[in-house]
């Protein structure tokens, strides 16, 4: 599954035009996220947001949960091991569901916002 959430991953990295998210990158996401405006040439970081382990901190859910995989596949394969060996196999499940359908979405368009507000 970890290799779903990467292929997801770099999916939507092209869709973006940017390059694939890398390990560190993938760690400080998890604690703090770039916010940007999405309807500029360029998409310009506009300000921080928090990360996903800090979202499922503060409203524990299996989606939040899932959305930290997200990024834990985009890191070491020792905390993939460490994330998979406590999350429940659906959470993953529904979580691969969810960034393969955002990365299948027209090249270009996908932003990530707007699914939900932080």
């Amino acid at each position: 599954m970890r290799a779903d959430l990467q292929h997801a991953a770099a999916r939507i990295a092209a869709n973006q035009r940017r390059p694939p998210t890398g390990p560190w990158t993938a760690l400080r996401k998890l604690i703090i996220q770039e916010r940007r405006d999405w309807s500029r040439s360029g998409a310009p970081r506009i300000g921080w947001k928090r990360g996903e382990l800090v979202e499922f901190i503060l409203v524990p859910s299996g989606e939040e949960w899932g959305d930290v995989g997200y990024y834990v596949a985009q890191a070491w394969s020792w905390l993939w091991w460490l994330y998979a060996a406590i999350t429940p196999e659906q959470i993953v499940t529904r979580a691969v569901e969810k960034f393969a359908a955002r990365a299948s979405r027209q090249p270009g368009r996908d932003t990530g916002e707007g699914e939900r507000k932080k």
